[in-house]
């Protein structure tokens, strides 16, 4: 997302003029950087209620960050350094009562907005577990490694990974590195990843890093034999 666009939702919240779908793209942006920060610290099924109470903070303290609205970049800049502080409070703090009494709420601002108080689209929800699942991938997957998942997903389509080996030799490389597909399968068994989600990382994710891959080697390999 753009500084802009970014300052322009924010403003948005701050006003309480903000949309159902901005509201949605706002917490999906700021639920990404908390989870980046996060970590491994933070699991997918804190990521909502921390943002939440992240979005939350922000309208407690935003005049902190008025005098930055006409400056995207450093609103955004700003803000990321206080998500950072904010999951320092929230580790130190967790397993204690962190919600964040309405008393702290800005006394111009009134009540809790409805949207404040309204449960995540499950949409939103499932993103941040897709994120998670990529994030699981990228870290555990070495770079040299993914042409095997894809050619898992589609044989025909993506042993042009290989170059100008024979089928044969493909199957037999597949083989000989089927612990690797394996070794990820067990990291994904301790995530608990349900089918469900873990179809939907293949048909969107994992198709998308493979298409990167083939338009990057086979093109490669297409120009060297021209």
């Amino acid at each position: 997302m753009e500084a802009k666009e970014f300052g322009k939702l924010v403003k948005s919240l701050f006003e309480g003029s903000i949309g159902k779908a901005e509201y949605d793209k706002l917490f999906l942006y700021l639920g990404g950087i908390l989870r980046k920060q996060g970590g491994d610290k933070l699991s997918r099924k804190e990521i909502a209620e921390v943002t939440q109470g992240f979005i939350v903070k922000l309208l407690s303290e935003k005049y902190k960050f008025m005098s930055l609205l006409e400056d995207p970049a450093g609103l955004r800049a700003y803000i990321g350094v206080t998500a950072k502080n904010f999951l320092c409070d929230y580790f130190r703090l967790k397993g204690k009562d962190r919600a964040i009494p309405e008393s702290e709420m800005d006394p111009g601002h009134g009540k809790r907005p409805e949207y404040i108080n309204r449960v995540p689209d499950l949409k939103i929800i499932r993103k941040y577990e897709l994120l998670e699942l990529e994030d699981v991938f990228n870290k555990k997957v070495k770079p040299e490694e993914v042409k095997y998942f894809c050619y898992l997903y589609d044989s025909k389509r993506y042993k042009c990974l290989w170059g100008d080996k024979s089928d044969d030799a493909i199957y037999k490389d597949v083989s000989r590195k089927k612990h690797i597909v394996e070794k990820f399968g067990k990291e994904i068994k301790e995530l608990k990843v349900s089918e469900e989600l873990m179809e939907e990382f293949i048909k969107n994710k994992l198709s998308e890093i493979c298409e990167k891959l083939r338009s990057e080697i086979c093109k490669e390999a297409e120009n060297d034999a021209s």
